[in-house]
């Protein structure tokens, strides 16, 4: 996967989980005209200690629906070995694929109320797309850390919980060029960073109007 620095304040909280000395990693994000950054997914691995064990192959399970002709959510994070179902919830039929090297697959023409699924066992990038409606797009990231979430429409996100000890942050959403990546240090003292972000325009197909005035 491929990022791009950002406007990120970082706040590093301390407090106890378990005995062990653990903060809360607050991530706050604005892109270059200071308007907060939604879905951008952020995650962090150990640099100094392994990842904790990943889940049994299929265990744990996210949802991509096919709605309205198109992909709900637009981007997704998920643990590897999450099983990502993907539910036909409309009267036409969808033609679901990636081509993505972590994840490549394809689910051929399957009509309304089916639900195929895949299982993410490979950490990336997954864009998701649909042969027969062009404009349908949705992005997977699947990482080996427990320790991530996506930005709501405040461009906040919180990870809770995490251990004391140095990380690799790492952040990503589909108008960024290439990664973020940068080293922080989560102990019971608070620490505030500052990147800047920029966005390339968003080069979605637009999808044009329908009878009942969909479209964007």
């Amino acid at each position: 996967m491929h990022f791009k620095a950002f406007l990120v304040s970082l706040l590093v909280s301390g407090g106890l989980n378990s005995g062990l000395i653990a903060g809360e990693v607050v991530v706050s994000a604005r892109d270059q005209n200071a308007v907060a950054v939604a879905d951008l997914v952020v995650w962090i691995t150990p640099l100094e200690t392994d990842l904790p064990p990943l889940p049994a192959p299929g265990s744990v399970s996210a949802t991509v629906k096919q709605q309205d002709e198109e992909f709900d959510p637009y981007v997704i994070a998920v643990r590897t070995g999450t099983e990502v179902v993907f539910p036909n919830l409309d009267d036409v039929q969808h033609h679901v694929y990636s081509l993505s090297r972590p994840a490549k697959f394809d689910i051929p023409l399957h009509g309304g109320n089916q639900v195929e699924s895949v299982i993410m066992d490979q950490a990336g990038l997954v864009p998701v797309g649909c042969n027969i409606h062009d404009w349908m797009l949705s992005y997977i990231v699947v990482v080996d850390s427990p320790w991530f979430a996506q930005t709501s429409e405040t461009g906040e996100v919180s990870l809770p919980d995490v251990p004391a000890g140095r990380y690799k942050l790492e952040a990503w959403n589909p108008r960024l060029r290439k990664t973020h990546e940068q080293e922080i240090t989560v102990s019971p003292a608070s620490d505030a960073i500052e990147l800047e972000l920029r966005l390339r325009p968003d080069r979605r197909i637009r999808r044009a109007p329908t009878a009942n005035g969909k479209g964007y």
